[in-house]
């Protein structure tokens, strides 16, 4: 059909180039990240002669990777795991970790500016010492603080793999960013976690571990690596997967009055969907294990593309997944999980209400349901329910 992108394979890398290209970063904003760059270093130069809140009273030094030693993982496939003793854990910019000899390791610091200018060793002021604990959990995810998604496919695949590799896990505290929401606080409860074993640094707070176990955090970009849906696959022992009666419904997560990429004119669609048989469903308001047991007896699932999107990970195979998004070609972010997961994933595009040449806000803004857009998306649905 005209107008719809079908994936058939994954060619995100080539649009994601050629998206880049018609994106250039204007020149203010690089001699923004030029003069932010060179304050961090002025920055970086001052807290290596002192830094207030480090017991050595200086910037820790960088080392790229820990000792072989201390990686205690099995050979499960996905992230390492570490375990570390006397060690401070921050929760500047998704966290780091500072060990005995005042040394933080590379391999466990991510910053847009680069992992050598981290707030963690160019901060005068590293922060207090809030929480003493005697054997922990940090998990260090620099985008999963207030974004579903990330705390989905990056933190959450992390702590069930250092649950299956540690023994001693319920004794063992959790070290979470600042502030919970409610999604994280569902989630770890579906898994098992106790909410009383649950801490949460501010960026300027420390914890000071004496036996500390961490999994390091794999940047995959635009992919979605099969170690991550194994490990997610653990979330099919929930009881809501032994609930299923075998009836498939049809789903419209409402994106809503959102801060960022609304649809204008989403109310027409709610209701043309209505008329087909679609349920309409605002996740704002329902919990992480209701979403969770809607997703899994789904038989069509349509939505703007945005975080809602990621619970298509509880589907069942072959479940349509049909996701409005921007003609500026937003993140190939849900096409991958759809690959992973076996799902018929498709495409329509619908016109941004207005254009930016800022690459990093095009795909933020409010989309159009134009009548062709309308058009297309309702008779791409009539295909797959008749």
């Amino acid at each position: 059909m005209k107008g719809i992108y079908v994936h058939t394979k994954d060619n995100s890398h080539d649009r994601l180039l050629l998206y880049r290209q018609r994106m250039a970063i204007p020149v203010p904003n690089k001699l923004y990240h030029i003069l932010f760059s060179l304050c961090l270093r002025i920055l970086k130069l001052i807290a290596r002669q002192v830094q207030l809140g480090n017991p050595s009273l200086k910037a820790p030094s960088i080392v790229s990777v820990p000792e072989e030693q201390l990686n205690i993982s099995s050979r499960i496939e996905g992230p390492k795991v570490w375990s570390f003793r006397e060690a401070l854990c921050s929760g500047l910019y998704g966290g780091a970790i500072i060990n005995e000899k005042d040394q933080v390791y590379e391999q466990f610091l991510h910053f847009p500016w680069g992992r050598e200018l981290h707030p963690s060793v160019t901060s005068p002021y590293l922060g207090l010492v809030k929480h003493t604990i005697n054997k922990g959990v940090f998990l260090i995810t620099p985008n999963a603080k207030g974004n579903y998604f990330h705390w989905i496919t990056d933190l959450l695949p992390r702590l069930i793999k250092i649950k299956q590799e540690v023994k001693d896990m319920n004794d063992r505290i959790l070290i979470l960013h600042h502030p919970a929401t409610s999604y994280e606080i569902s989630s770890l409860s579906a898994l098992g976690f106790d909410a009383n074993k649950v801490i949460r640094l501010h960026p300027f707070e420390l914890a000071r571990v004496k036996d500390l176990v961490v999994a390091e955090y794999i940047d995959c970009g635009r992919s979605f690596p099969i170690w991550k849906k194994n490990l997610l696959d653990q979330l099919y022992q929930l009881p809501l997967y032994k609930e299923d009666t075998g009836e498939r419904s049809k789903i419209y997560l409402k994106r809503g009055r959102e801060a960022k990429r609304q649809l204008i004119g989403e109310e027409i669609l709610c209701g043309e969907l209505q008329r087909l048989g679609f349920k309409i469903i605002n996740p704002r308001y329902i919990s992480f294990t209701e979403q969770a047991s809607l997703l899994s007896k789904a038989s069509v699932v349509v939505a703007l593309h945005g975080a809602a999107l990621t619970n298509i990970i509880f589907c069942k195979p072959d479940t349509t997944i049909i996701e409005i998004r921007s003609e500026l070609s937003p993140p190939e972010h849900y096409s991958a999980i759809a690959k992973a997961y076996n799902l018929r994933f498709q495409t329509i595009s619908a016109p941004p209400q207005k254009s930016s040449q800022v690459r990093h806000l095009a795909n933020k803004q409010h989309l159009v349901l134009t009548e062709q857009a309308l058009s297309r998306i309702l008779n791409l649905v009539r295909e797959i329910v008749q």
